[in-house]
């Protein structure tokens, strides 16, 4: 009877703790790719005899450690973390201001970043640090996201040395997830798919219990086609 398999599931990610505990599955995840192999090693004894140099004595296989690669077109933060091998941790801040916060704005059309991001675009003020002088808005330019302040060229405080100024401003609340990535060597994961065989109609389970995930392709954060994963 012939039967063939073409799937269509939902995968789920169980990532384990330094410690091996689990810390609940992440999903339904898009996967453009979970495949399995398993390998094995042939390992034979060749004569060296004068009648029959070079004949198969014995041949044995061995099997070798099954190997799993995955591929995610889905980007929450917890699959980010795992193809940068880093932890993922909660943002939340509330909103609040900032009163003459020093820095020294760089020549020649440089940024400075300040000590908040997310800012309010009103309320802000600026003044020398030597004399308290107000500073005019249109002597600076501000990038509100991101938090970043600069000299406009050519302006009242642009200056080859630099000119120190002190900074006030209200910023907004902020709240989100951070990926800090670079802290693990590698990822260890339960993997499970919940499926239907398109072929039959028939569901489909796939459970890997335990794999040593590391990324294998590098994220390319400002591809052309949507960002994935590949494990």
């Amino acid at each position: 009877m012939s039967q063939g398999l073409l799937l269509a599931g939902d995968v789920f990610i169980d990532r384990f703790n330094s410690t091996g505990e689990a810390t609940g599955l992440v999903g339904p995840i898009n996967v453009t790719q979970l495949s399995v192999n398993t390998p094995t090693e042939e390992k034979t004894r060749t004569s060296r005899k004068k009648a029959t140099r070079g004949q198969a004595l014995d041949n044995v296989t061995t099997a070798q450690p099954t190997e799993v690669q995955i591929t995610i077109d889905d980007a929450p933060a917890e699959v980010l973390a795992m193809a940068l091998l880093g932890e993922v941790e909660s943002i939340n801040s509330g909103s609040g201001s900032a009163t003459d916060e020093a820095l020294t704005l760089p020549g020649n059309g440089r940024w400075v970043q300040l000590s908040k991001s997310n800012l309010a675009e009103t309320g802000l003020s600026a003044k020398l640090a030597s004399d308290d002088s107000a500073i005019a808005n249109d002597a600076i330019e501000m990038n509100y996201a991101a938090g970043l302040i600069r000299a406009v060229v050519g302006g009242a405080v642009d200056a080859p040395a630099g000119t120190a100024i002190k900074l006030s401003y209200d910023y907004n609340a902020l709240s989100g997830m951070r990926v800090k990535g670079g802290l693990k060597p590698q990822i260890t994961a339960k993997i499970l798919l919940e499926g239907t065989n398109l072929t039959t109609g028939k569901a489909v389970k796939l459970t890997i219990p335990k794999a040593t995930l590391a990324p294998t392709a590098a994220v390319d954060f400002m591809a052309d086609e949507f960002v994935s994963t590949q494990l």
